[in-house]
């Protein structure tokens, strides 16, 4: 309980460390252990050859000894009469003491012509061994320890060069990381700063707020890029969102006024109650219904987006047209259409309740938006013997332009073709969430080469 407070108080110190402090750091951390990766390798390499020099040079002294005594055996005939002086001599620059050992590695007590001060024995000290002979034939052995010398102390200045040298890089790689790593941290931080920066805006009401004129490499840019996405589509959103009342209130104040209206004149007696009348405010109750209908429809599709709530079954697309065009007769009739029906079987994959609100909603669409007398097509075909299933509703009313053709799946959205007969704009939204949802397609596409209006696609995966 006691160590919380010391922890937090270095949480919070460590996350109010900048991301260029962090990031500088990094780069000094990354060259101060390259350096000393490199030092180590270098010492324990120079060392290593060091040594083997080291042991190099020894065995070569130890072969000039034993040619020494060599020579001294053959003047003298035997061990008795050898003097030894030379021999001693030639160890002591080499600062190393010397026995000679004969045949049985046994110590020969050989003679010396001058008394010189041996060195103290080191048991310690390397050792090493040259085999003497004399006209082809082994005599005995020179045994050399080597105590210290030259080598040592040569050793020694070279660690002592290279821990220097170790020191003098690591201050200069830290200096140079710290150059570098400052200003290379501060380009990579600045476009998350400014990629900040107007998210904070944008999150405090300034719709406007963009990075587009970040101009960052790589993945800095497309995190950029996507924001901007992201904000234009939570504008969009957020714009739609702020008319939708708006919106509901222009399409719902025409049938209340009328049903006020009516209802009025029949309380004040100054409209007869007839069946005309009645039909009228019919009429206009249907067409709240309508609007009321669409609403529910777009809050089913959205939750059908975002948590799929369909029902995949297989089943006869054309089935499903066929029952959509027996409802809906009755409506064509009423505007003096003539509707087309070509069909054949599809078998697709896919919930049959929704696909049949899907086709109900365009048919419905093509029927209300084609003058009085118009003609409207209706075919179903399998794309192969291994696709899907596709329908096809074309009218020839208006049509839509082709610069309008990527905003007619948006909620609310109107055609300028279509914004004096009465709609919601809802309907064509609800179509394509709900065949995303059954990972299907719908789309405009363009009528054949002399024919105008408009054609709706529709694909569902093969069942």
């Amino acid at each position: 309980m006691l160590e919380r407070p010391s922890f937090a108080r270095a949480h919070t110190l460590t996350s109010r460390l900048s991301l260029i402090t962090r990031l500088t750091a990094a780069f000094v951390t990354v060259a101060v252990v390259a350096v000393l990766v490199l030092a180590t390798l270098t010492l324990f390499s120079s060392r290593h050859a060091g040594g083997l020099f080291a042991e190099e040079r020894q065995q070569e002294r130890a072969d000039v000894i034993a040619e020494t005594l060599s020579l001294q055996y053959r003047l003298s005939g035997s061990w008795s009469s050898v003097d030894i002086h030379p021999a001693t001599m030639l160890a002591l620059q080499a600062g190393a003491g010397l026995e000679v050992r004969d045949l049985n590695n046994r110590v020969i007590n050989l003679r010396n012509s001058m008394p010189v001060e041996a060195l103290p024995k080191n048991e310690t000290g390397d050792k090493r061994q040259a085999t003497i002979t004399v006209n082809g034939r082994r005599v005995g052995t020179a045994v050399v320890r080597f105590t210290n010398g030259e080598l040592v102390q040569a050793e020694r200045h070279v660690r002592a060069a290279l821990f220097s040298s170790l020191l003098v890089g690591i201050a200069i790689a830290s200096l140079v990381a710290l150059v570098i790593g400052v200003g290379l941290a501060r380009r990579i931080v600045a476009p998350v700063v400014q990629v900040t920066d107007a998210a904070r805006r944008f999150g405090r009401g300034d719709r406007s707020a963009r990075a587009a004129s970040l101009h960052a490499p790589g993945e800095l840019g497309e995190l950029a890029n996507t924001f901007d996405e992201m904000a234009d589509r939570l504008d969009a959103t957020d714009l739609a969102r702020r008319n939708l009342s708006a919106d509901v209130a222009h399409e719902l104040r025409t049938p209340l006024t009328l049903l006020q209206g009516g209802i009025e004149e029949l309380i004040d007696g100054t409209a007869p109650p007839d069946l005309a009348h009645m039909v009228e405010l019919h009429d206009d109750v249907l067409r709240l219904k309508r609007l009321v209908d669409d609403l529910s429809l777009l809050a089913d599709a959205d939750a059908a987006t975002a948590v799929p709530r369909v029902v995949i079954e297989t089943f006869d697309l054309a089935e499903i047209v066929q029952n959509v065009c027996t409802r809906l007769n009755s409506f064509v009739l009423s505007h003096e259409h003539e509707l087309t029906l070509d069909v054949q079987s599809a078998k697709v994959a896919g919930d049959s309740n929704r696909t049949s609100q899907v086709i109900e909603n365009v048919l419905g669409n093509a029927i209300k938006f084609t003058p009085s007398g118009g003609h409207i097509n209706v075919s179903v075909r399998q794309q192969g013997n291994t696709g899907g299933g596709v329908v096809e509703i074309g009218d020839d009313g208006p049509g839509v332009s082709i610069e309008e053709r990527g905003r007619v799946f948006e909620r609310f959205y109107r055609s300028r073709a279509t914004s004096r007969t009465a709609g919601s704009g809802i309907g064509l939204a609800v179509a394509q969430q709900l065949i995303t949802a059954q990972h299907g397609t719908i789309e405009l596409v363009d009528r054949p080469t002399g024919q105008a209006g408009t054609m709706v696609r529709l694909t569902l995966p093969k069942g």
